[in-house]
Parts: structure tokens; C-alpha cells; sequence
């Protein structure tokens, strides 16, 4: 089964920071500052160095439906910075975090010093396309307590049996109510698979949970 519904599944991680790291310094966002808003030119891309940011759109009447969150390592802002159309999405600081911005003549040198990098780029927004068409495919045909399954399993990044997101933000991401997330994770406790904490959820049965979203 393929799934991908990510705070980190469809993140585009940097194989060779140090390329960035001399560039300029960290900017510091504190929590619940905005990084940039729908509508805004996309004048930079962003490495979030440390910390932890939350990508959103916003209706009228002031409601938010949440993207992704990603953690330190991610480069994100990319697709208006690279279309060249207004920004479709907002950004905000969830806690403390130390941002580069990479304006385009900058981003113009760095493809040139390091072609791979373009490559890595290209094979990365092409798979972003691949992860879309199936985060739609999830939303479609999937209940949500599989849903909720294919996100834990989803970012489960590296060696780490941990997820760092809240309800509230699993929630927004998979498209289900908070009341339903809450519900359903503690179903998941009660099994065994998973040990819910604040703001993180940890594994205790990956197993079992790829062996429910295969039913």
C-alpha cells in the first residue's frame, strides 16, 4: 500500500548542508511569527536550520487547514520561489527556530557551483507530485483511524520511534477532527502499538500498525 500523509513524508532534506552553511546567517523566528503569508512575492527559500515551523492555508473567515510541519533540516517556500507566482500557502514559527533565506541570486550560484543539487531538486519536486496524488487518494477512500496509522508510519523518520505533532496538527494534515484523533490514538494505546506523550506520539508496535493499514 502506498501512502503518504507527512509533517516530514514529502520533505526535501539537504544531502549537503555545508553548501548553505557559509551563505549567510540563521534568521530568528520566535514562536508564532510568521514567516511569510499566502498572497506574498516569494522573494526567498528557506532552510530551517533548528526548530520547528507549521505551512497552512487560510480562508475568509479565519479558519486554517495545516500542510505540514517541519522540523530542522527541511528546505521549504520552494514553489512559488521557483514558479514565480504569489505564495499559496503561509508559514509560521511554531517555536524558536533559526531560518536562512536564499534569495535567487544566491540559489543561481549554488546550481551552478553544485549542478547535483538542481538534480536532487528535480527528483524531489517530481516525487512531491507523487505524494500529493496519494495524500489525495488517502483523504478519498481511507477511515480515518488507517489514516492516522499511515501518518505515524509516514514520519517515522530515521531510527526515531518517535512523532513530534500535536493533535490539533495530525488532525489538520490527515482531515479529520481533533475529537476523532484523540479517539482513535488512545485505541491505538490501548492495543499497544503506540504510547501518546505531549506533542509526540511514540511507537511501540510498528509492526502491527503497517500490518492494519495492509487490511
Amino acid at each position: 500500500m502506498i501512502s503518504t500523509f507527512g509533517t516530514e513524508g514529502h520533505v526535501f532534506r539537504l544531502k549537503n548542508p555545508e553548501i548553505f552553511a557559509c551563505l549567510t546567517k540563521p534568521k530568528i523566528y520566535e514562536k508564532d511569527q510568521i514567516i511569510y503569508t499566502q498572497g506574498d512575492e516569494a522573494d526567498y527559500v528557506y532552510i530551517l536550520i533548528s526548530g520547528k515551523i507549521r505551512i497552512y492555508v487560510g480562508s475568509p473567515n479565519g479558519s486554517e487547514k495545516i500542510l505540514a510541519v517541519f522540523s530542522g533540516g527541511s528546505l521549504f517556500g520552494k514553489s512559488a520561489f521557483f514558479d514565480n507566482l504569489p505564495r499559496a500557502s503561509s508559514a509560521k514559527a511554531l517555536k524558536k527556530s533559526g531560518i536562512i533565506l536564499i534569495d535567487k541570486s544566491m540559489m543561481t550560484d549554488i546550481i551552478g557551483n553544485h549542478p547535483q543539487f538542481a538534480l536532487d531538486m528535480l527528483e524531489y519536486l517530481s516525487k512531491t507530485i507523487r505524494v500529493f496524488s496519494n495524500q489525495i487518494e488517502n483523504i478519498s477512500f481511507f477511515a480515518a483511524d488507517k489514516r492516522i496509522a499511515m501518518f505515524i508510519l509516514d514520519n517515522l523518520y530515521g531510527e526515531s520511534k518517535y512523532v513530534n505533532c500535536t493533535h490539533d496538527e495530525i488532525s489538520g494534515i490527515i482531515g479529520a477532527s481533533r475529537v476523532t484523533v484523540s479517539k482513535i490514538l488512545r485505541e491505538f494505546a490501548r492495543l499497544g502499538w503506540v504510547e501518546t506523550h505531549y506533542k509526540s506520539i511514540k511507537v511501540s508496535n510498528v509492526k502491527a500498525l503497517t500490518d492494519f493499514t495492509n487490511e
